[in-house]
């Protein structure tokens, strides 16, 4: 069986590689409607967490959102197929725009350990992938795959220009080695921390949120900067928005807190996403509450 989805996966990927760029921004339009009004994927989630961001928005402004959100998923998952091919460090140009590059700049270039955090907007693998075409090599969190096969094609795929891949449990030695050792980490900062995460506001609603980056950042001292790739709605037309930076060992003392960082790089993940919410991943559930509630208590007259 793993080797079926394997095979399946190499297929669908010699097909994107094999097929151009007009070719698959009309299948991303294509599909992303289909996603949308026939399929429905996941439908009720986005509803929920649109409803809840924007509760004044009409049902026709939240289904072009969701509309666009696949749009700009499919091309992502377009770019990232074809990347090794169409992006080299003489090239890049061409395709990637950077504002603020002199915050991105600056953490790399720190004799401190950098922290290249994202959210799932965009075109997120991208931080990563740029980072190493500047001869930077990075570190990338993520769950592996269940498929070991599908596993070790897509990380070597990923690692091509010194991207590594380290799994999701079990690292937090490894993360702290590593950015003592001045490394560069690359991390999704959206993800839901379950219950025993630090609740806080995003976009308006509470939502869990890991420790460990916050933690991670100040033991180490490290320099942390929040970048968002943003979609122009064409394949490899993007702006790498580098939109704040952050010397944790510069912060006053009663700044130097979990919650102080976590709260930062938070808002500035909500400013990148308020300039084209469409490119936000409305079907993740970042929102989801599993903390357990208390059963009211019935009062007997006793």
């Amino acid at each position: 069986m793993h080797l079926f989805g394997y095979l399946v996966l190499r297929t669908f990927f010699c097909l994107i590689q094999a097929s151009s760029q007009n070719l698959l921004e009309q299948i991303a339009r294509i599909l992303a409607w289909t996603m949308t009004y026939v399929v429905r994927i996941r439908r009720q989630v986005c509803l929920e967490n649109l409803t809840h961001v924007y509760p004044h928005a009409s049902r026709r402004q939240l289904n072009l959102v969701i509309l666009k959100m696949w749009e700009s998923l499919l091309l992502m998952l377009f770019e990232v197929a074809q990347a090794p091919r169409r992006i080299n460090r003489y090239n890049w140009r061409r395709h990637l725009a950077i504002d603020n590059p002199d915050l991105l700049l600056t953490g790399l270039l720190s004799k401190h350990p950098t922290m290249l955090l994202s959210g799932h907007y965009g075109n997120f693998e991208l931080a990563g992938f740029i980072a190493g075409l500047f001869g930077f090599p990075s570190f990338t969190i993520a769950r592996p795959l269940d498929n070991p096969l599908m596993n070790d094609f897509i990380n070597t795929f990923r690692s091509r220009y010194g991207q590594f891949i380290l799994p999701k449990k079990g690292i937090s030695d490894t993360v702290e080695y590593l950015l003592r050792q001045g490394e560069t980490l690359t991390v999704l900062a959206d993800q839901s921390a379950g219950r025993k995460g630090l609740w806080m506001d995003f976009m308006g609603r509470p939502a869990s949120c890991h420790k460990a980056l916050a933690l991670y950042a100040l033991t180490t001292n490290a320099e942390v900067v929040v970048v968002a790739a943003r979609h122009n709605w064409r394949m490899f037309d993007l702006i790498l928005d580098c939109r704040g930076h952050l010397h944790t060992a510069m912060l006053e003392k009663e700044s130097q807190t979990v919650k102080y960082v976590t709260a930062w790089y938070n808002q500035q993940l909500e400013a990148a996403i308020s300039l084209s919410p469409s490119q936000y991943w409305w079907l993740h559930r970042r929102w989801k509450d599993p903390r357990e509630r208390k059963s009211p208590r019935i009062d007997n007259g006793s």
